[in-house]
C-alpha cells in the first residue's frame, strides 16, 4: 500500500516537527500495516524547489525520519523494517511553477510490502 501525506497536514512550515493532526493520520496508516506479517515500510520525504537544494534534501530527510519514528511507536511489537529517505525536490508530482503544485510536492509517502512482496494501494483523500 502507498499513502501520500501532505506536508502541510503533518508539519508546520519549513519544519520537521509533527503537527497536532499528524499523530492520528500516522495511527491510521499503522492500522493498515499492523496485520501484515514481515513488512518492509518505506518512508520517503519530498519538498518543493523553493530554497536551496541542500536545505530541501535535509528537510525532506528530517520529515521522513519524524514520520518513521512516530510510525514505529504506533507499530511497536510488530515485525517491520524501515527504509527512510529524503529526496528533497527530486521526483515532483506536480509543477513547481504554482503554489498549488508546490503544495503537492511537499509530501511524505509511506509504502509497505509484506513478506510475499505484495503491495496494495490506498488513496488518501487528503493527499494530493
Amino acid at each position: 500500500m502507498t499513502f501520500g501525506l501532505q506536508a502541510e497536514v503533518l508539519f508546520t512550515k519549513d519544519s520537521a516537527r509533527l503537527g497536532s493532526s499528524a499523530r492520528s493520520r500516522i495511527a491510521s496508516v499503522a492500522r493498515e500495516i499492523e496485520p501484515q506479517p514481515g513488512t518492509e515500510v518505506r518512508v520517503y520525504g519530498f519538498t518543493d524547489e523553493l530554497g536551496s537544494s541542500s536545505h530541501g534534501d535535509a528537510l525532506s530527510q528530517q520529515r521522513a525520519v519524524a514520520v518513521q519514528r512516530a510510525l514505529a511507536q504506533e507499530l511497536r511489537g510488530t515485525a517491520v523494517t524501515f527504509d527512510t529517505h529524503g529526496f528533497g525536490e527530486r521526483h515532483p508530482v506536480a509543477s513547481n511553477a504554482t503554489e498549488v503544485g508546490r503544495q503537492q510536492n511537499r509530501r511524505v509517502e509511506i509504502s509497505f510490502y509484506n513478506s510475499a512482496g505484495r503491495q496494495g494501494s490506498f488513496d488518501d483523500p487528503n493527499a494530493a
